[in-house]
């Protein structure tokens, strides 16, 4: 019995882990650690910056309302991808450097998704996540 109890165990584990794994990147909704509300991670972004010898690199995630945003996103993703590469690159790396300036960032990418998507920010976007932030 000891055998078989420690076989299933390691089972239960090995599949919690890929569960787990799974979910981390699905790509889609994901809970929010800290308030339990969905996320939308959009694919990675690399764009010149306004001063041309510099690029920025940033990877995010969406705080939204509910599921169905994520739905709205995922089929306006071309309009969305376009909004954020035109506001990216407009933006200067002196500007980006502060953390003043990453919070504007956070609210002007808020708010122009919440706009192609047609929604107030209490429907749409709530908050933005960054997960990779790299000037070059």
């Amino acid at each position: 019995m000891g055998k078989k109890s420690a076989i299933i165990f390691a089972l239960c584990l090995a599949l919690g882990m890929m569960a787990g794994s799974a979910s981390a990147n699905s790509g889609g909704k994901e809970a929010s650690a800290s308030s339990g509300a969905p996320t939308a991670k959009l694919e990675a972004f690399v764009v010149n910056l306004s001063t041309t010898e510099r690029y920025l690199q940033l990877s995010l995630a969406l705080q939204i309302a509910n599921a169905e945003v994520n739905d709205k996103i995922k089929m306006l993703m071309p309009k969305v991808r376009h909004t954020l590469i035109l506001l990216l690159s407009s933006k200067d790396s002196e500007q980006l450097q502060s953390l003043e300036g990453k919070h504007q960032l956070m609210e002007e990418i808020k708010d122009g998704v919440n706009k192609t998507l047609d929604l107030k920010e209490h429907d749409g976007v709530t908050d933005v996540f960054f997960e990779n932030f790299v000037i070059q």
